[in-house]
C-alpha cells in the first residue's frame, strides 16, 4: 500500500546552495591556503598542522581570535577572546634543554659517555671494594675471550 509521495530529495539532485555536510577538506585546504588562518600569531598553511592547549587560533578576515581550552567534559573547546587577549600566551611549554655530558673512562681503557647527574667523583680511588672484575661488565665475546684464555694457561 502507498503512504503517498516522498518527500525525500536526493544528494545528486540538491541545489548547490544548500549546505550539506562535506567529507573532503576542499574548503578547508582553500581557506588555509589563502593565508587566513594564523596560530599563535603565525600563518599555517598545514591543514594538519596539531594546535594544542592554550594556542590562539586567529582569522584576520572576520577579525575573530579564538583560544583552544579544556571544557568541563575535559574536551577540546574554542573559546572567543578578545585582540589584546590574543597577543599573550598564557602556557607556554619549554623543553628543559640539552644535557650535560661527560665522557669517561673505565678500568679496561673503554671510554663512554653519561649524563652529568649521574656521575659523581671523591678522590682517584674508590672508598668501597668493588666486585670481581672492578665492576666492568664485559661482553659475551669479551668473556669467552677470557675464559678461553684462563683455561689454556692452566691447562
Amino acid at each position: 500500500m502507498a503512504h503517498g509521495p516522498k518527500k525525500h530529495l536526493k544528494c545528486v539532485a540538491a541545489p548547490k546552495h544548500w549546505m550539506l555536510d562535506k567529507l573532503t577538506g576542499d574548503e578547508v585546504k582553500k581557506i588555509c591556503m589563502q593565508r587566513f588562518i594564523k596560530i599563535d600569531d603565525k600563518v599555517r598553511t598545514d591543514i594538519t598542522y596539531p594546535t594544542g592547549f592554550m594556542d590562539v587560533i586567529s582569522i584576520d578576515k572576520t577579525a575573530e581570535n579564538f583560544r583552544l581550552i579544556y571544557d568541563t567534559k575535559g574536551h577540546f573547546a574554542l573559546h572567543c577572546i578578545t585582540p589584546e587577549e590574543a597577543k599573550y600566551k598564557l602556557c607556554k611549554r619549554e623543553a628543559p634543554g640539552s644535557l650535560d655530558g661527560v665522557h669517561v673512562k673505565d678500568a679496561n681503557g673503554n671510554s663512554f659517555a653519561s649524563q652529568l647527574s649521574n656521575i659523581f667523583v671523591k678522590g682517584n680511588k674508590p672508598w668501597i671494594s668493588l666486585p670481581h672484575g672492578k665492576g666492568i661488565h664485559l661482553t659475551i665475546a669479551e668473556e669467552r675471550d677470557k675464559r678461553l684464555a684462563a683455561k689454556q694457561s692452566s691447562g
